[in-house]
C-alpha cells in the first residue's frame, strides 16, 4: 500500500491564479488608458521657466480640463459645449464624495491645461465658473524650460 501512496502526486491548479493575474493586468491597463485618456494631446502648452512640478499629494481629486486656442473645453477627448453646466456638475460630484475632513485637507484641484494661445478672458471665464461652483484650488499645466 504505501508504494501505491508515493506514485500519486499532488499537482496544484494554476488556473485560478492564472485567472487572477489576468484580470489583475487588465484592470491596470484600463485604470492607465483612463488617465492618459484626460490629457489632450493637440494643445501646445505655454513654455514657462520657473515652473515646478505639483505636489501630488496635496491635491486630492482632480478635474482635467483641457482649453483649446479657439475657447473650447474638452474633457477626456469629448467636447464640452456647455463649460458653466459642465463645471456645476462635476463640481458638485466630487465635493459631494469628500467628508468634510477630506475638502479642508486635500480637496479638489482643477488641473487646467490651457493651449498657449488662448485668450485670458476664456480662462478667467473658467476659472470664475469653477469659483462660482466651490472649486478654488488650480494647477496650471505648463511645459518647463526657457523662454521661447
Amino acid at each position: 500500500m504505501s508504494g501505491s501512496h508515493s506514485a500519486d502526486k499532488a499537482e496544484p491548479n494554476l488556473t485560478p491564479i492564472l485567472d487572477m493575474v489576468f484580470q489583475l493586468i487588465t484592470f491596470f491597463m484600463l485604470v492607465f488608458n483612463l488617465k492618459t485618456s484626460d490629457f489632450d494631446k493637440s494643445l501646445v502648452l505655454p513654455v514657462v521657466g520657473s515652473a515646478a512640478p505639483a505636489d501630488e499629494d496635496t491635491m486630492g481629486e482632480l478635474l482635467i480640463l483641457n482649453l483649446r486656442a479657439g475657447g473650447k473645453m474638452f474633457v477626456q477627448g469629448k467636447e464640452q459645449t456647455n463649460m458653466e453646466g459642465y463645471i456645476g456638475l462635476e463640481s458638485k460630484y466630487l465635493l459631494g464624495k469628500l467628508t468634510d475632513e477630506e475638502k479642508k485637507k486635500h480637496g479638489v484641484t482643477v488641473v487646467i491645461r490651457a493651449d498657449r494661445t488662448l485668450r485670458c478672458e476664456y480662462l478667467m471665464k473658467v476659472i470664475n465658473s469653477c469659483r462660482s461652483n466651490g472649486l478654488d484650488r488650480f494647477d496650471f499645466m505648463v511645459l518647463r524650460g526657457g523662454a521661447k
